[in-house]
C-alpha cells in the first residue's frame, strides 16, 4: 500500500483536536530557548539538534517502511495533517528551523526567533479559529494574534537576551508577515530564519549607527 493511502481524511471534530495538539507541541518548544537563557546555550543547541536528528530519522523510516507510516497515523491521528502522509512533516521543518536559527544567530537572536515560531505560529491558528469566523485559510484575527504573540516573544528576548527593542520588534513584524505569507516549503522553516536574520541585521546596524 502506498504511503498516501494510509489515512482517511480527518473529520471536523478530529481536525480541531489535531490543531490543538499540534499547537500545544509548538508552545512547549519554548523550553529550548528558555534553557539557553536560564541554563546553557550549548545544551539548548544540543536539544534542538537531537530534535532535528530524531525528526530526520522518522522521515527516513517513513519512506523505507510504509508500514511505519501507517502505524504513526493510527497511533497519533490528531497530530498530523491529512496531506503529511506523503510530504515532509511540519514538525521536521519546525526542528530544522529551530536548530538552524539557534546555530546561525546564537542564543539571543536565535532564541527569540524560536520563540516567534513557538508562540506566533500557534497563536495565529488559535486566534484565527476563535475570532476569524467561518473564513478558511489565513485570517486577519490570526495574523494579529501572531503579531501580538511575537511582540511578547520579542519582549522576552529584550529582557533575557539584551536585544534592542527596535530589532526585536522588527523581527516580530517579519515573523508575522512570514506566517501570513507561508512561503514554501513550510513557514516553520522560514519564520525563524528570516526573523532571526532581521534581528541580527538590525542589531549590527544599530551598533554601528
Amino acid at each position: 500500500m502506498e504511503a498516501r493511502e494510509v489515512r482517511a481524511p480527518a473529520r471536523k471534530g478530529q481536525r480541531g483536536r489535531l490543531s490543538l495538539v499540534r499547537k500545544l507541541i509548538h508552545l512547549t518548544m519554548a523550553v529550548v530557548p528558555a534553557i539557553g537563557w536560564l541554563g546553557s546555550y550549548p545544551l539548548a543547541l544540543g536539544l534542538a539538534g537531537v530534535a532535528l536528528l530524531a525528526s530526520l530519522l522518522v522521515e527516513a523510516a517513513r519512506r523505507w517502511w510504509p508500514a511505519l507510516n501507517h502505524l504513526l497515523w493510527r497511533l497519533l491521528p490528531t497530530t498530523f495533517r491529512a496531506w503529511e502522509d506523503r510530504r515532509v512533516l511540519g514538525s521536521t521543518w519546525f526542528s530544522l528551523g529551530m536548530f538552524v536559527a539557534l546555530f546561525l544567530f546564537g542564543r539571543d537572536a536565535g532564541g527569540t526567533a524560536v520563540l516567534f515560531l513557538a508562540w506566533g505560529d500557534a497563536s495565529a491558528e488559535l486566534a484565527g479559529r476563535a475570532w476569524g469566523g467561518a473564513a478558511q485559510g489565513k485570517t486577519l484575527a490570526g495574523s494579529l494574534g501572531c503579531l501580538l504573540a511575537c511582540l511578547l516573544a520579542g519582549a522576552v528576548g529584550v529582557y533575557f537576551g539584551g536585544l534592542s527593542p527596535w530589532a526585536a520588534g522588527a523581527g516580530a513584524v517579519v515573523a508575522a508577515l512570514v506566517e501570513r505569507w507561508s512561503p514554501p516549503p513550510d513557514d516553520n522553516l522560514w519564520l525563524p530564519l528570516l526573523s532571526g536574520l532581521t534581528i541580527v541585521a538590525l542589531e549590527q546596524w544599530l551598533g554601528v549607527a
